[in-house]
Parts: C-alpha cells; sequence; structure tokens
C-alpha cells in the first residue's frame, strides 16, 4: 500500500506595509511561514473558543489547572 503525499501551497500578495506588519508581529527565529500559520491557529482558536462560549461552555485557567500550594 503506498502513502499518498498530499501538499498543499497558499500564496499570499503582500503590499509593502502589510509586509512590514508580518514582521513586527514576528518572533524572534521564526519563517514568515511560521509567523503566518501561527497568527491562522491563534485566530482559529479565539473563533472557537468564542463559539464554545456563546454555547455555554466557558472554560477558564482555574478550571483546567492543578491546584498551586
Amino acid at each position: 500500500m503506498t502513502k499518498s503525499n498530499k501538499e498543499f501551497r497558499v500564496t499570499f500578495r503582500m503590499t509593502e506595509l502589510q509586509l512590514s506588519q508580518l514582521e513586527y508581529v514576528q518572533e524572534p527565529g521564526e519563517t514568515r511561514s511560521d509567523t503566518m500559520r501561527r497568527l491562522v491557529n491563534e485566530k482559529w482558536c479565539d473563533q472557537h473558543y468564542a463559539v464554545d462560549e456563546e454555547n455555554g461552555f466557558v472554560f477558564s485557567d482555574a478550571e483546567n489547572c492543578e491546584a498551586r500550594s
């Protein structure tokens, strides 16, 4: 059985201003691709937390973390 190798490439056209904004939020040692991936992931998580909150599923750090002494 062969495993299919699916690869997706996404290309963005950016203005100089957009590029400078991307570089502004870029963390040390992070590539532009990594920065965009991180930003998309953070936005996705924020949206899903908002949907959960709208549906009454509110999670706090206090509920999900062990008690500290």
